[in-house]
């Protein structure tokens, strides 16, 4: 178990908004399902959790028609909530038995499965870890050089676990004042820690409540934040800036670009979104690259174009 000072260093921000991004509504559940989070594999397909169904979906945007089809259903859940790639086409993801109400799990309902698609035509699903001590198991991050292990970040305990994936051993793995929520005296039910990656050997996290987006070294030192808002989770590019899913208080949802080198801050996405959960790039060439894949908890996946001059 790993403690941190929690000391912040509080930089200043420049932010500002500019014009809004290229956006496109790729697909809408029927019944408005709350979509969660996403990764995108090798081949383009987008790989779809929501806190409604314990099933996985995939997407393929290249489809002539495209809509969500069924990858695999996890048993004793209700709910699905992080996901990402731990190897080339193998994932974790996190399954429990969710109360969407009081932001809670079932006590020993928190799973982490993996899902390899390595393995033939259909994917292989095994359960790999149980977090039995969970609040609520939420963002999950692969970690780079370590296809063993994933973190996993506890909303309402406000704390990191580290699940490996091939013993089935869990800890906490981190744990500062900067993942709480703020207590008491904020609203119910509260979120702490919400979206969480690891990049060049630093853990980057978003705590919804505080309304912060900070980073730490996973070895210790002080927790530094680098923005502010509605945050929920995010992802970062191959510059190493962060776009995050934010929740704006003029509009419905937006996306929120940091870097975290300059300390500039910018909304890119100020309309349309609904909500705003999940951010993930995609993979294959140029145009790929640039595009932007983004869930909504009001069950909207759309895509932005992020090749726009300025940004």
């Amino acid at each position: 178990m790993l403690w941190l000072t929690p000391t912040f260093i509080l930089l200043p921000l420049c932010a500002h908004a500019i014009t809004p991004l290229p956006i496109k509504l790729l697909f809408q559940t029927a019944d408005g399902s709350a979509l969660e989070n996403l990764a995108v594999r090798s081949s383009s397909e987008l790989l779809i959790t929501s806190t409604a169904s314990p099933t996985l979906l995939t997407f393929d945007p290249a489809a002539k028609n495209p809509t969500f089809t069924d990858v695999v259903t996890f048993p004793n859940a209700n709910g699905l909530l992080g996901i990402g790639e731990i190897r080339p086409d193998v994932f974790a993801v996190v399954a429990s038995e969710i109360n969407v109400t009081s932001l809670s799990t079932a006590p020993g309902s928190v799973f982490i499965w993996t899902v390899d698609f390595t393995v033939g035509a259909a994917p292989k699903a095994t359960r790999a870890a149980s977090i039995p001590k969970a609040g609520l198991a939420n963002g999950l991050s692969a970690v780079p050089g370590n296809p063993d292990v994933v973190l996993v970040a506890d909303s309402t305990l406000g704390l990191t676990w580290e699940a490996n994936v091939r013993t089935g051993a869990v800890r906490v793995f981190l744990q500062d004042e900067a993942m709480t929520p703020i207590g008491t005296s904020g609203p119910a039910p509260a979120l702490g820690i919400n979206g969480l990656h690891v990049r060049d050997g630093e853990l980057f996290f978003t705590n919804t409540q505080r309304r912060t987006f900070s980073r730490v070294a996973p070895s210790g030192g002080a927790v530094q934040q680098l923005g502010t808002g509605e945050f929920d989770d995010f992802t970062l590019d191959e510059e190493g800036r962060a776009w995050l899913a934010t929740s704006l208080p003029t509009s419905p949802g937006g996306l929120t670009l940091i870097d975290p080198l300059t300390n500039e801050e910018r909304i890119v996405v100020n309309t349309t979104l609904n909500a705003p959960s999940s951010a993930a790039f995609g993979r294959v060439g140029a145009l790929e690259t640039e595009t932007l894949f983004i869930t909504t908890k009001a069950g909207q996946l759309v895509s932005v174009d992020t090749s726009a001059e300025g940004v």
